[in-house]
């Protein structure tokens, strides 16, 4: 069990039917389940296949923490679950994968020797980038 204290891990998994909202209610949901607070998230990670996805930055955005995108490569071996084996170099498992309709997350304890910088090349969209996106979006193509 963690406390309060404890960094934590998430990783995160999407179809691109996934919206901003579903992943951030099932952030939630696993942060609750987990005995966890947002307060403990260090940074979400998720394959680096979903490099586009504007819901899982826009998640991020949210929790204001940074988003790493992993290769093939950097993901646990053995793990069929996405989202738990882009977290499974962080340390213990807290909650497994867990399910909405597009979307899957995970949890994990962060070992004292984890450091989050060796993960990959974080993205985190600066408000400016955020606000070109929408104002594209909403102009059209």
């Amino acid at each position: 069990m963690t406390n309060d204290n404890d960094p934590i891990l998430i990783g995160l998994g999407c179809s691109t039917a996934a919206s901003t909202s579903e992943i951030v209610g099932l952030v939630e949901a696993c942060l609750r389940e987990a005995n966890c607070q947002a307060g403990q998230i260090v940074a979400f990670a998720t394959h680096s296949r979903k490099r586009g996805s504007e819901a899982l930055i826009d998640t991020a955005t949210r929790f204001d923490v940074p988003l790493f995108f992993l290769d093939d490569d950097a993901l646990a071996p053995g793990i069929d679950s996405t989202c738990e084996a882009v977290v499974a170099a962080a340390g213990p498992l807290q909650l497994g994968k867990r399910k909405s309709r597009y979307a899957t997350c995970a949890i994990a304890r962060c070992d004292t020797e984890f450091s989050v910088a060796s993960l990959a090349q974080p993205v985190r969209p600066s408000a400016a980038i955020a606000a070109s996106r929408s104002a594209t979006s909403v102009a059209g193509p």
